[in-house]
C-alpha cells in the first residue's frame, strides 16, 4: 500500500512541475515518459501504448472543442 501511495505522489508531483511554463521541453517530454511508466499498474505491464505526438494532436483535439473564455 506505500508503494501505491508513494507512486501516486511521484505522478503528481511530475505532472505539476510539468505544467509550469518554465519548465524546458526535454524535461517535461522526460517527465511524460516517467508518468507513463509509474502509471502501469502491475510490473508486468507494458506502458502506455500512445505516444507523444499522439498525445499533442489529442489534447490540440480537446482544446479546439472548449469554448473560448473572454
Amino acid at each position: 500500500m506505500a508503494d501505491e501511495m508513494e507512486r501516486t505522489r511521484l505522478i503528481t508531483d511530475i505532472t505539476r512541475l510539468i505544467r509550469e511554463s518554465t519548465v524546458p521541453e526535454g524535461a517535461r517530454l522526460a517527465g511524460l515518459t516517467l508518468i507513463g511508466w509509474l502509471a502501469r499498474r502491475r510490473t508486468d505491464e507494458i506502458p502506455h501504448a500512445i505516444g507523444i505526438q499522439e498525445a499533442r494532436e489529442s489534447e490540440r483535439r480537446i482544446k479546439a472543442t472548449r469554448p473560448k473564455m473572454r
